[in-house]
């Protein structure tokens, strides 16, 4: 039996489920309409667009795999130990989901999320040799630059990022 959805809410909580179970690159507004008992020009009422409700989508993904990423650190945690364990959690969230997903985040809510917490680990860190810093390699370019690197190497299914981490230690550390 349908029923009319009247709430975005309720549009966005369809379209997520279509998302998990089939990638959100299987998201169509046809799929959504019919899910919720709607007609097409329905979820135009609350979407401009399909690219409008991805992002919406996309958002609400990402708030839930980043959740709780601020518990991970540690005080006196070395800037790497924390990345290890970073990488981890975020290996383990997503890999019950369709790489889809990976593609999807580019621009979205997770460079927003994940660079300032790396940043404020970093400047916590104060094993970090402070004379590799320049205007060349600053740490906020350091934490895009790394926060690209942890991306790639989950979209292509790496398990760990020990050798990643073994270069940043190499880099950060006199030792």
């Amino acid at each position: 039996m349908n029923h009319r959805v009247t709430s975005k809410d309720t549009i966005l909580e369809k379209a997520m489920e279509i998302a998990l179970s089939s990638g959100i690159d299987k998201v169509s507004i046809r799929k959504i309409s019919s899910a919720c008992g709607i007609s097409i020009g329905s979820v135009y009422n609350y979407y401009k667009d399909k690219e409008s409700l991805i992002t919406d989508i996309a958002e609400g993904f990402w708030q839930d795999i980043f959740k709780d990423q601020e518990q991970l650190y540690r005080e006196g945690m070395p800037f790497t130990m924390f990345l290890e364990q970073y990488y981890i959690l975020l290996y383990g969230r997503l890999s019950p989901y369709d790489k889809s997903w990976l593609k999807e985040m580019e621009g979205r809510i997770p460079e927003k999320t994940a660079i300032p917490i790396m940043r404020k680990v970093l400047d916590k860190d104060t094993r970090i040799n402070g004379s590799i810093w320049n205007m060349e390699l600053n740490e906020d370019a350091f934490c895009e630059y790394v926060f690209i690197n942890i991306m790639a190497l989950l979209r292509a299914g790496e398990n760990n990022c020990r050798f990643f981490i073994f270069l940043l230690e190499h880099l950060l550390y006199d030792e």
